[in-house]
């Protein structure tokens, strides 16, 4: 009877200590979960070399809505938003770099993209304030070898973009001029940093190995984006430019604009009568006519048009992407022309490539190519 007595008891016991052992790990979950990353410290930064027209003396734009795109270590992904924005002069930043913000992320993430919005853009040209307006406010930026192992780290944004000058007429005749940002930019994470460069707004030299690994990023660029042919055709009045492009890398491409540079033949049109036209030539030639992707076609964005932007909206501007080992071909074929504001009054300029000229076409995103075409009939 004792012994039945004692393996009853000792049943009891271990039944006991079972429950206890349960209620314990349902009351305190962590025990099951698995061990804490360390954290990165890690600092979002920008250079700039831009180019821009002579006399240029503040390129400023206001940069806001940065987000990059981590993956985390237990393989989950999301864009992380790091809440800043402000103003920053681009030519204050050459050969400089200028840290954002700094947001702190498990080590043994990797970062693959980052995004940034630019509006507010403004240029000091010859002493005079010129608005300008951007073929892309947003861009999205791919990151190669973009896994953060070390407990102080970054991203440092090479932000390369090109002022466009046009020179034009008013619609009284009277020469004028226009302003474009085409952007393009790449990206590299940086591991080597100091404490000083987590402070938002410290502005540091450019350290010559982070220069030398921005120059690798964008030859790699374009050693994988090749630009396959590429025509510009004459007809009268009417401009055909034509550029194919595969993408022989693994990372996705996305281009934002295009500038075609060279002389350009330039004519204007007036109404002198309900039913009649009157052409004239025109002495002022611009150098250089920006392009917006929008699909697979090319839209010339040489200055004023038709259609205005609500000023209380941020325009967007669609880009196009192009997959690993995609090709595309991308197309304008129109009168490129310059109508005045109202299209009942005035004159408008209509701007034509030279046959037999020599042009040089430059696509733009991330990183740029370029290729040199010959006008033909």
């Amino acid at each position: 009877m004792s012994a039945k007595w004692t393996l009853k008891y000792s049943s009891a016991a271990v039944i006991t200590a079972i429950i206890i052992i349960l209620i314990t790990l349902i009351a305190n979950p962590p025990i099951l979960q698995t061990p804490a990353y360390a954290k990165t410290n890690f600092a979002i930064m920008l250079t700039d070399p831009p180019i821009v027209p002579g006399g240029t003396t503040k390129l400023s734009l206001r940069i806001s809505d940065i987000q990059i795109c981590i993956t985390y270590p237990n393989e989950t992904t999301e864009w992380l938003p790091a809440n800043v924005s402000g103003t920053i002069n681009l030519l204050s930043l050459i050969n400089m770099t200028q840290t954002l913000t700094n947001i702190t992320i498990p080590t043994s993430s990797t970062i693959d993209k980052i995004q940034f919005t630019m509006t507010d853009i403004e240029a000091v040209i010859n002493e005079t304030t010129h608005n300008v307006t951007a073929l892309s406010n947003t861009l999205i930026i791919d990151i190669a070898s973009g896994y953060v192992s070390q407990t102080l780290s970054g991203v440092l944004i090479d932000l390369t973009p090109t002022l466009v000058e046009v020179d034009s007429t008013d619609a009284d005749g009277a020469p004028v001029n226009y302003y474009v940002l085409v952007p393009s930019a790449t990206a590299i994470i940086i591991e080597d940093l100091d404490e000083s460069q987590l402070k938002a707004g410290t502005i540091l030299e450019l350290k010559e190995n982070h220069k030398i690994q921005l120059e690798n990023a964008e030859e790699e660029f374009k050693k994988n984006v090749n630009i396959v042919s590429s025509s510009l055709n004459i007809n009268d009045d009417t401009t055909t430019l034509t550029v194919t492009v595969k993408n022989e890398g693994t990372n996705d491409f996305r281009i934002v604009g295009a500038t075609l540079h060279g002389e350009f033949r330039t004519t204007q049109t007036r109404k002198t009568q309900p039913d009649k036209q009157e052409q004239t030539s025109v002495k002022i030639h611009p150098r250089t006519i920006p392009f917006k992707p929008e699909d697979t076609s090319l839209v010339p964005l040489p200055g004023t048009t038709t259609k205005q932007e609500n000023e209380h909206e941020t325009p967007k501007y669609p880009e196009v992407t192009i997959e690993p080992q995609e090709t595309i071909t991308l197309t304008f074929t129109d009168v490129i022309t310059l109508q005045p504001k109202n299209e009942n009054e005035g004159r408008s300029t209509i701007i034509t490539p030279i046959v037999d000229s020599n042009y040089r076409l430059r696509l733009m995103g991330q990183g740029f190519q370029t290729v040199n075409i010959i006008a033909t009939p």
